[in-house]
């Protein structure tokens, strides 16, 4: 995982020693999650070829990513534009491991 501060990254922000240590904590952080493994699944109708499949056209239809995170953690994000729906699933670890063994 790798994390940046947002407020000083970016030049033209107020720095922290002209404002004092009050205002150096404050703001949003941005951060990078390492990637282990991961699917995509899109919803394309059968006459599509192999080599169309990834385009925006589908992946603004249906989509379902599935990532595993570099902590070992399984995030699931479905997205159903037809309905304007998108649900999130993060599944711990320590909850992936009991799963594969039942």
């Amino acid at each position: 995982m790798e994390r940046v501060s947002l407020r000083t990254a970016f030049h033209g922000e107020p720095d922290s020693e002209q404002e004092g240590a009050k205002v150096a904590d404050q703001g949003p952080d941005e951060v990078t999650l390492g990637i282990k493994n991961g699917t995509i699944k899109l919803r394309v109708p059968n006459t599509t070829p192999d080599d169309q499949v990834i385009s925006k056209k589908f992946m603004d239809q249906f989509l379902q990513i599935v990532l595993e995170l570099e902590d070992g953690s399984e995030l699931n994000v479905t997205i159903d534009s037809s309905s304007d729906m998108v649900d999130t699933q993060l599944i711990p670890a320590s909850e992936r491991g009991r799963a594969s063994e039942g």
